[in-house]
């Protein structure tokens, strides 16, 4: 299998790289759920997105780094294959706090993986994530994710109070529900646009039950609210959009067909 995956959005140079598999509750079928036996789950990919805007080198989410019981972490090793160093990333943008979106924030020694790099993220992500550092934990629990890859970073972390333009050609848009401070990323340039939708969706199956993950969703109705929002609205636009879930490497476009969403290809490059 391919590790990553170049294409260009106007005259950025993009790579979708893979990180690994996390096994999650199967809500497709559904089975009892027990984490110590991926044959009960459904094992979802894990992909991180590069960009190289020509002045800013921008990663989007860490992967799972060590986190236990998972086949991630493969995030540095990919990049450097195709010669993108850890200290080349100036810009990482944290979609969620989620532990397979910021398991790869720090190394084995605690230090920030990216050690030339800006942390970005939400500040209600941040809030609500940091208020539950307390809480008792165990070595697969989001919060212990959080308390490992979360403190390290905020001597070098940027909050966003609102929608804004982290680099030139990279937007930031609130999407709350899934967590309260989620973000979707808008990449434009030469009026080429993809939309980086972190888990506004993991599974096509979502497509036709906007609820059916939200086992993981922070506030249900306001996430199955943003999906009856943002998915439509993503069809119609035709713009091509990359998810951290889907099957490597998520790229894809939502359409209409039939009187419900579908997952179409699309074909690289993109821009």
């Amino acid at each position: 299998m391919e590790q990553s995956v170049a294409f260009r959005i106007g005259q950025f140079e993009c790579r979708v790289v893979y990180d690994g598999v996390v096994i999650v509750p199967d809500m497709v079928t559904p089975r009892q759920f027990d984490p110590r036996d991926p044959t009960t789950g459904l094992p979802m990919d894990v992909n991180c997105l590069f960009v190289r805007t020509g002045r800013h080198e921008v990663l989007v989410d860490t992967g799972c780094g060590d986190w236990p019981g998972f086949s991630g972490g493969r995030l540095i090793g990919n990049l450097a294959a195709v010669g993108v160093k850890a200290a080349d990333i100036d810009t990482v943008i944290i979609t969620h706090a989620h532990g397979d979106h910021i398991g790869g924030n720090v190394d084995a020694h605690g230090k920030p993986a990216f050690p030339n790099a800006r942390y970005v993220m939400h500040r209600q992500e941040w809030d609500y994530w940091t208020a539950k550092l307390a809480e008792p934990v165990s070595d697969r629990d989001m919060n212990a994710i959080a308390r490992k890859n979360l403190p390290p970073i905020k001597d070098r972390l940027v909050l966003l109070d609102k929608d804004t333009e982290i680099v030139p050609g990279v937007k930031a848009v609130l999407s709350p529900g899934h967590t309260p401070g989620g973000l979707m990323l808008m990449v434009s340039s030469q009026g080429r646009t993809l939309w980086c939708i972190g888990d506004l969706i993991h599974h096509e199956a979502e497509l036709d039950r906007f609820d059916l993950y939200a086992i993981f969703d922070v506030a249900r109705n306001e996430a199955v609210a943003e999906r009856k929002r943002r998915l439509p609205e993503l069809a119609d636009s035709g713009v091509p959009v990359f998810a951290a879930h889907l099957k490597f490497p998520g790229l894809a476009r939502f359409a209409r067909q039939g009187g419900r969403l579908v997952l179409q290809p699309v074909t690289l490059p993109l821009g």
